[in-house]
């Protein structure tokens, strides 16, 4: 018997309209403390039932319960989230919503929209299939969620903080669509932006596994030249150099990774952040316009609270702005770091391609690792151009979406 046992489930959406933002505020605990009129009336429960209520009361038996550990992982951090959650109506109805979940003082904030992107049929699918694992095999939430993210991968997101980003920026361009309102103008750079991050952590860690194939070859070369005696003296000493430099780049590879993975963050967590400005700034303006005297919510309160939330996470967007752009050139410097390792590589290559022609006597297996210098040279000198390409243009992109934000703000 599973936990479906105690619901009543009636396959039927609970419908309300594209406009319908609708939002739930809580303690810490996650005990329902207020909200607006469209929450209560989708949700179909009084105020009485809602009101100092834990808030998963509308959690649907078909969410997979990785969803709500990764939720509450991060915003006990004090990071916001965004994910898509089915929800379930008194009635036993569903509504699917995409909610950004925010921490606020004293508790979180839970701002949601009607999901219209073609992604909602990807992630519905996604999570009824990661359901019946859970209840099959009896998982964790902490192991079902681990299991969401390497899913994700598969499907092309290089995280969950990538995904929340594309999700969040379709789900506005679609609710903005659907309203025949213009589209955030920031949202398409943005993206643009995300692309070009992804191929240079792409190419990191191109560069990185061609590094982690040839570890081995100075060693090799060594053992060649104690096979050659006295004729492999300069084989010896090129394999020595080629061993500090191979030393070097290996200290500087993780290092060299971690900044291409600390862009590609900040730009997702950018455009997330940018996008959540957005929304509460539409969430704000809509529960400013409903009218529903008979809630008992402090209404000229929540109105405050929303739009402190909604400065806050304009003056978060720009400063993820910043970071981008400060980030972009620290990868610069490691980029002309890496281009210094890469150019005493070749010059030790070149000499072990001059002594290995040079040598009266050849040795078995010789040619084939000055080859495995040539494959990591290339890998070097052609990740390295790719990722310049596209540090450039973040760099190149970011400047007028910082100008457009500065003039906004």
């Amino acid at each position: 018997m599973t936990d479906e046992s105690t619901y009543s489930i009636i396959n039927e959406p609970v419908p309300f309209a594209s406009d319908e933002l609708f939002f739930s505020r809580t303690d810490e605990r996650g005990i329902i403390l207020s909200g607006n009129q469209v929450f209560q009336r989708i949700s179909m429960y009084g105020w009485d039932e809602l009101l100092h209520k834990p808030h998963n009361l509308i959690r649907h038996p078909h969410m997979p319960k990785a969803v709500f550990w990764l939720l509450w992982d991060t915003i006990k951090r004090g990071e916001p989230i965004g994910a898509y959650v089915k929800n379930r109506a008194k009635d036993g109805r569903y509504y699917w919503v995409f909610a950004i979940i925010t921490p606020i003082e004293g508790g979180y904030l839970s701002v949601r929209l009607k999901p219209e992107s073609p992604l909602l049929k990807t992630v519905d699918a996604e999570y009824s299939a990661l359901r019946k694992r859970e209840l099959n095999d009896t998982l964790r939430p902490e192991d079902s969620a681990a299991l969401l993210t390497e899913r994700l991968e598969t499907l092309g997101f290089t995280d969950y903080t990538e995904f929340m980003a594309t999700a969040l920026a379709q789900e506005l361009n679609a609710h903005h669509a659907s309203l025949q309102q213009p589209l955030n103008r920031a949202i398409e750079p943005f993206l643009a932006l995300m692309r070009q991050a992804k191929t240079l952590l792409e190419e990191a860690e191109r560069i990185f596994d061609a590094y982690t194939e040839s570890q081995y070859v100075p060693m090799n070369l060594q053992v060649q030249a104690a096979q050659l005696g006295t004729q492999g003296a300069t084989i010896g000493v090129i394999s020595n150099n080629y061993t500090i430099i191979s030393d070097e780049i290996k200290s500087a590879m993780d290092d060299f990774v971690t900044a291409a993975e600390q862009v590609h963050h900040t730009i997702c967590n950018g455009l997330f952040l940018t996008c959540v400005a957005e929304i509460q700034q539409e969430m704000r303006s809509f529960f400013a316009s409903e009218n529903d005297g008979d809630a008992p919510i402090n209404a000229a309160e929540e109105i405050a609270s929303l739009q402190q939330q909604e400065h806050a996470y304009e003056a978060k967007a720009l400063q993820g702005l910043r970071d981008i752009s400060a980030q972009s050139e620290q990868f610069r410097q490691s980029c002309q770091d890496m281009k210094r390792l890469a150019a005493g590589l070749e010059v030790t290559r070149m000499m072990a391609k001059v002594e290995s022609a040079r040598l009266s006597v050849k040795v078995d297996g010789l040619n084939e690792l000055i080859d495995d210098l040539d494959q990591f040279q290339n890998a070097i000198s052609d990740g390295l151009k790719k990722i310049e390409q596209s540090n450039q243009a973040i760099a190149f992109g970011i400047t007028p979406l910082l100008r457009s934000t500065k003039k906004a703000a």
